[in-house]
């Protein structure tokens, strides 16, 4: 039904990916010229779709959460109604930053499903005429974040210190509304992958990379971002410590607005410790030339 749909638009091409009626579609933009301009389509099939007040409900299950998180190409999750042959449908990619901008720490992908509301005039006749050519071309600010953000991945990982801190700037200029959370999963990211290679060659790279990011996004970092960094479980980052100590050497009033030892207080009582030793130390700093003895005392306690 969804592909037939597809291949009526005659710019547009559909290819069924297996039999499975969840994941198993991409329709590619034909448009002057085939460039893989390509959707990924999962795809929710119902005898009759929820409507209220102007809305159509779609339960967004985790593991198309979790495609789409990895996923390169735009994923698109169509809700598509058996009786009246009409389809809805939702960029996954940009629902996912956007609830996340949206909730903080509040939001969590550990839930099974979500259900959203969308509006019913994002039919897939109308977006095959309109957004979904935007989104298959990665034209938009969406597009343009997941593009920097994919880069500033792979220069990080590079140990491309001036570049990545170039990319971080353009990211924070150019896309404002998302940037906060690309930037939180990079950090994350980054503190995971220095953990994992810790001691080594790569470690240390991953490691200055971080730092460096620290170093240039400090006054936007928010405590959502510095527990994402620090907290591992029922434990904490080592690398990401030495990442907070880094924001309150060189951002202390912002960090200290944070409230991080309550914050942490019931999360992991170490780091907690850790924020109100440095709050209560203001002129010390964590990486001065000769250190300093209580700040030695007090990494060695945590």
């Amino acid at each position: 039904m969804l592909k037939l749909e597809i291949e009526r638009n005659p710019v547009w091409l559909a290819r069924d990916l297996s039999e499975d009626y969840g994941i198993d579609m991409e329709a590619e933009l034909t448009e002057n010229q085939v460039r893989g301009e390509i959707l990924k389509i999962q795809v929710k099939s119902h005898a009759g779709v929820d409507h209220s007040d102007g809305a159509v409900k779609f339960l967004v299950d985790r593991r198309y959460i979790e495609y789409a998180s990895g996923c390169r190409y735009p994923v698109i999750m169509v809700v598509m109604d058996t009786n009246t042959e009409k389809g809805w449908y939702l960029w996954l990619q940009d629902w996912l930053m956007r609830k996340r901008a949206k909730e903080g720490s509040s939001f969590t992908t550990d839930q099974s499903s979500w259900t959203e509301w969308i509006p019913e005039e994002s039919t897939i006749t109308s977006g095959l005429d309109g957004e979904l050519k935007d989104i298959a071309r990665w034209r938009g600010e969406m597009q343009r974040a997941l593009s920097l953000m994919d880069a500033i991945r792979a220069t990080a990982s590079l140990g491309e210190e001036g570049t990545t801190r170039t990319l971080v700037r353009i990211l924070r200029e150019t896309t404002p509304t998302v940037a906060d959370v690309t930037l939180d999963a990079v950090i994350s990211e980054l503190v995971m992958l220095a953990d994992r290679a810790w001691n080594t060659v790569e470690g240390n790279i991953l490691k200055a990379q971080l730092f460096a990011l620290v170093r240039e996004l400090g006054d936007r970092i928010s405590k959502e971002t510095i527990s994402n960094m620090v907290i591992r479980g029922d434990s904490y980052s080592r690398t990401g410590l030495i990442a907070l100590g880094l924001l309150y050497d060189d951002y202390f009033d912002h960090t200290q607005c944070l409230g991080l030892p309550e914050y942490f207080g019931t999360v992991e009582p170490r780091v907690a410790y850790y924020c109100a030793f440095r709050e209560s130390r203001p002129d010390e700093k964590s990486h001065a030339p000769n250190g300093s003895d209580r700040l030695r005392i007090c990494w060695t306690a945590v």
